[in-house]
């Protein structure tokens, strides 16, 4: 998936789906694979009236941005969801990739995300993929942006007992992705929001950091910052 793919390459790619996937269904499958193919065609068709609009100086409310992307993201989750139940994982990796599209979409129209757990995953698809401080950096921009456009109640983390939790992950791998650049500025933005919205991971994060930069021969700078935030979180374990 291109890195500035837009809705309409997304459209281009649901249309696709059909015949790839026809093989693989029975009645009941087809059926609702063929609800939710429906379902995205309206949707498609809200957000390239929106666009249109917004190339017209009309531009949709935060709120409806958030609704809009919202209803996208239900229907990208039951395609998923019926990904794995036909055992295609690739599939589902190529649909968690399409989701980066909606959260941009959302992002641009000031909307909030509700619903980050494929975002989060094709994040985790594209850093294992990565190995260029470029395309390094413009992934851990984007993780800002989703972080900032989170919803209040994920923001929130009522589910901090639940280690994978997609907000959880998020950070920890955003964490990781923002070592790897070596851009101490990046480096320290990332950690200190870690340790504000995740402050009973973040020593552990650190610990970690710190057996890695030898492994990795990371260099002195960076060295330097993850054994400063190590040194100065609290020892102790919450739970």
């Amino acid at each position: 998936m291109p890195a500035l793919a837009s809705m309409d390459d997304a459209r281009q790619y649901f249309q696709k789906l059909p015949a790839e996937l026809s093989i693989y269904f029975d009645n009941a499958y087809q059926k609702a694979f063929d609800q939710i193919m429906e379902a995205l065609e309206q949707f498609f068709d809200i957000t390239s009236t929106v666009n249109q609009q917004a190339s017209d100086d009309h531009v949709i409310s935060s709120t409806e941005a958030t609704e809009i992307g919202d209803h996208g993201f239900i229907l990208l989750l039951k395609l998923v969801n019926l990904m794995e139940k036909l055992d295609l994982p690739h599939k589902r990796k190529e649909i968690e990739q399409i989701s980066l599209i909606f959260a941009r979409w959302v992002i641009h129209f000031n909307g909030q995300l509700k619903h980050i757990e494929p975002v989060v995953n094709a994040f985790a698809h594209s850093a294992n993929s990565m190995n260029e401080k470029k395309s390094l950096l413009a992934l851990v921009e984007l993780m800002n942006m989703v972080v900032d456009a989170s919803s209040n109640e994920i923001k929130h983390d009522l589910e901090s007992s639940n280690i994978y939790r997609p907000w959880r992950l998020l950070h920890i791998n955003r964490g990781i992705v923002a070592t790897r650049t070596h851009d101490t500025d990046i480096m320290k933005k990332v950690f200190d929001e870690m340790i504000l919205y995740l402050p009973q991971d973040a020593a552990g994060f650190f610990s970690e950091g710190m057996q890695e930069m030898d492994a990795l021969d990371y260099p002195p700078n960076v060295r330097k910052i993850i054994e400063e935030y190590f040194l100065h979180q609290p020892k102790m374990k919450l739970h």
